[in-house]
């Protein structure tokens, strides 16, 4: 397994209370490394294709533009896809753009440790 701080993450999302929410999921799981948030998905997209590949990307679908274009755009330039949605009316569709998780709003911390530690141990190829 990686080390403290070995996966980097970048939240894109227009709602504040959901970020500074995942902003602390992140900071309590030593193994994340949030490099930024976004509530702009064009600067977001600007900074990871200039930036080095981002292990999680978080992100809502909802948005001035959708997630769901935001994440054909960067599918190639992040590990993993976790769409963090108030919306379950869209999970076909973000399975479509290849989404690896899909966990609807508000989230539990467990929830998204488990999601966190199940992309993980798949990334790793790990029994666990």
């Amino acid at each position: 397994m990686k080390s403290a701080s070995e996966y980097k993450c970048v939240i894109i999302d227009d709602d504040d209370n959901s970020t500074e929410l995942l902003k602390e999921y992140l900071q309590s799981v030593p193994k994340l490394s949030l490099l930024e948030s976004f509530s702009d998905p064009t600067a977001a997209v600007r900074a990871i294709k200039n930036n080095e590949r981002v292990t999680f990307l978080f992100l809502d679908i909802n948005m001035e533009i959708s997630g769901l274009n935001i994440a054909r755009i960067l599918r190639d330039d992040v590990r993993f896809i976790v769409f963090v949605t108030g919306h379950p009316e869209h999970a076909l569709n973000a399975f479509s753009v290849k989404a690896d998780r899909y966990l609807v709003k508000p989230v539990s911390f467990q929830k998204f440790v488990k999601t966190v530690n199940q992309l993980e141990c798949e990334m790793t190829r790990t029994n666990c």
